[in-house]
């Protein structure tokens, strides 16, 4: 495919031959597609051998507070792409008697006529995401704003390598140009971007579990409090909520799965905006709820009839979940029990592992634990250790849960 995005190069750089057809016919010994792509870069060659160098100037477009104009500058266009899709292209497979064959043709005026009609559509967007920017800053929906606005930039670059085709083949004139303010659009909503403010709840929660109870963010601008303002809540990288301001300027979040074991135990509330618009606005760092996890106590009194070193990784893993051994005779008893069925026979740089699917079961009043899991060691005693150190208790700890404080 390297030779036909080569072709395209060459397609690109063209004078005007209007109302020309374009051919070329190719053979292979290798196949088809080494055949389309020898027709296609055939097709360059008969274009480029006609070039004059004064139609061949490549005209850029630059712009700044509604002023633009056509640099005859270098430009390189960007992801350019030479397949038999593009307008004005086709491509013909013809019969050979040794090997393949291929023959590709090039309509000129369809292949400006559409770069000119996907230029002209780039431009009415423009216009219509400028004006919609712009009205919805004059009622500080600003979200919108910014998400028009974006949208906007966004399409320039497209409408500037079609400017680049565009040159290589036809005389470009003002009508070409793509018109637009978006830097002074950016300019006010940055403005106003920059004079929000958001607050949050300032105390730290404290959980017992992984739900929060209802908190609420306020958001105001220089006018007041501020309806219809999107924001996010993140942990870390995960995206918790997504919300809007009421009328009141105020957004409810009740989150019933935040983070409880491992941290972070804080939450960012950002604007739900574009990454860049938040940034140069200075919004980007949001601000910060922050909240602390209190484990309830379970205590129970443990029956493990096993070798010590197995009920010792038992109970350290049950400490995790905030179970713990007491011989407090109030406390709830609990028997243990273990069982391994031996699977595989693994050789591992010159040792043997034995692999095993390990089950636990813990019985008491009102509790009925029972997991599985598989655990590889040098015998079925550490082939079990290693399984409990890494197995799961959170069931247990929730049929606990009525023992605990």
């Amino acid at each position: 495919m390297k030779r036909a995005a080569i072709l395209l190069a060459f397609v690109m750089a063209l004078p005007a031959f209007a109302g020309r057809v374009i051919t070329y016919t190719a053979s292979s010994a290798v196949s088809q597609e080494d055949a389309n792509n020898a027709a296609m870069a055939g097709i360059a060659k008969q274009i480029v051998s006609q070039v004059d160098s004064k139609q061949t100037m490549v005209k850029k477009e630059s712009g700044k507070n509604g002023q633009s104009k056509l640099d005859e500058t270098f430009f390189s266009s960007n992801s350019v792409k030479s397949n038999i899709k593009l307008k004005g292209v086709t491509l013909e497979t013809l019969k050979a008697e040794k090997g393949f064959m291929a023959k590709a043709s090039l309509d000129i005026d369809e292949f400006t006529a559409d770069i000119q009609f996907r230029m002209n559509r780039i431009k009415a967007d423009v216009q219509k995401l400028e004006a919609g920017a712009r009205d919805a800053i004059k009622k500080r929906l600003y979200g919108q704003a910014a998400n028009n606005l974006q949208s906007a930039q966004d399409m320039l670059p497209e409408h500037e390598r079609l400017l680049w085709q565009l040159s290589k083949i036809y005389p470009l004139n003002d009508s070409h140009r793509l018109v637009h303010n978006l830097p002074e659009v950016e300019t006010i909503l940055l403005g106003k971007l920059s004079g929000i403010k958001l607050r949050g709840p300032a105390e730290t929660f404290v959980l017992t579990k992984s739900e929060m109870p209802e908190w609420s963010v306020t958001v105001s601008d220089e006018q007041g409090l501020l309806p219809g303002f999107p924001l996010t809540v993140r942990q870390g990288r995960q995206v918790l909520s997504e919300k809007r301001t009421g009328e009141n300027g105020n957004a409810t979040f009740l989150l019933r799965k935040v983070n409880f074991e491992s941290g972070p135990y804080s939450l960012t509330v950002l604007p739900n905006l574009p990454a860049g618009i938040m940034k140069a606005s200075g919004l980007d760092q949001g601000i910060e709820i922050t909240y602390k996890v209190k484990l309830e106590r379970c205590e129970v009194q443990m029956e493990c009839n096993q070798i010590a070193n197995l009920c010792s990784a038992l109970e350290s893993s049950l400490n995790k979940k905030s179970i713990f051994t007491t011989s407090a005779k109030t406390a709830p008893k609990l028997s243990v029990s273990f069982s391994a069925l031996e699977r595989n026979t693994l050789d591992v740089g010159g040792s043997t592992l034995k692999s095993y699917d390990i089950a636990v079961d813990a019985k008491g009043e009102k509790v009925s634990f029972h997991n599985e899991i598989k655990g590889v060691g040098k015998n079925e005693l550490d082939a079990t250790i290693k399984a409990v150190q890494k197995m799961d208790f959170s069931s247990l700890q929730k049929q606990l849960k009525t023992y605990c404080k």
